[in-house]
């Protein structure tokens, strides 16, 4: 299996933040921005969230923002929210992506800026699906029942995603089959090497359809997954991450700890 960088892709560019607070302020305040240009121009902004530290971090300071000044929000009543990749655990568990991001931030938007609670599309529970697979292609459905006509999947105004110390993104992981998926939107992991085993994840297929990728990376033990992920030699089957880009820009958000080996 040898899996090519898409090189008509961006090339992506890299900003580099003291700490993981600096870093989760400035991509909030990024996301908001995002979020409310784009829902001017188009009248809807997507947008798939990540969990992990710096992800649910960068949804924490977007909670400070709002509480700050609300002004310059979108109108979340247009904001759709998607998810990169979840772990097949029951709901409500807090291992979830989603229940953090409920914690960290929806919640809030529901309670108190108007945020629709049919405009949050969380992946299935455990109890939801019988398998992985099942699960993915309840996802892709749900993916394009938002989508324009004849596509597949909404058009993302940006995927965030986190970059787990072994060089994964969502839930697409070294030398795993998922990583050479095409032609599909979704894809089901049955033997993740990071519990739970069980897992739904975006193909890069989806991830290279979104209008940006930004990564969030915060952490020493992710200093060697940067840092290989920006070596040319790096198969892509060794660090996944190497192989996140969107259609017209990707940005990786590092923090200084995380930076160490660029």
């Amino acid at each position: 299996m040898m899996i090519q960088v898409d090189t008509d892709l961006p090339a992506p560019r890299i900003e580099i933040f003291a700490d993981k607070d600096a870093l989760c302020a400035s991509v909030a305040e990024r996301l908001v921005e995002l979020l409310r240009s784009t829902v001017e121009a188009d009248g809807v902004a997507h947008v798939a969230l990540t969990g992990g530290g710096a992800g649910i971090g960068t949804l924490a300071a977007v909670s400070e923002l709002l509480r700050g000044d609300a002004s310059a929000a979108p109108d979340w009543r247009a904001v759709h929210f998607w998810w990169g990749d979840e772990r097949l655990l029951p709901a409500g568990d807090a291992e979830r992506n989603a229940q953090q991001a409920h914690e960290a931030l929806l919640e809030e938007l529901i309670r108190e800026h108007g945020l629709p609670e049919a405009n949050v599309h969380p992946m299935a529970a455990a109890e939801q699906t019988g398998s992985p697979d099942e699960g993915a292609e309840r996802y892709a459905a749900e993916l394009a029942s938002h989508a324009a006509a004849g596509a597949a999947l909404p058009e993302f105004a940006v995927v965030l995603l986190g970059v787990g110390p072994d060089g994964h993104v969502a839930s697409l992981f070294p030398g795993r089959d998922a990583l050479a998926t095409t032609g599909r939107s979704t894809v089901g992991e049955h033997d993740s090497p990071k519990p739970p085993p069980a897992r739904i994840s975006l193909t890069f297929d989806a991830i290279h359809s979104a209008r940006r990728v930004w990564t969030v990376v915060a952490g020493a033990d992710k200093a060697e997954a940067v840092g290989r992920a920006f070596e040319e030699a790096t198969p892509v089957e060794e660090i996944p991450a190497k192989k996140a880009r969107g259609a017209e820009e990707t940005i990786w958000h590092v923090d200084a700890a995380a930076a160490e080996r660029l």
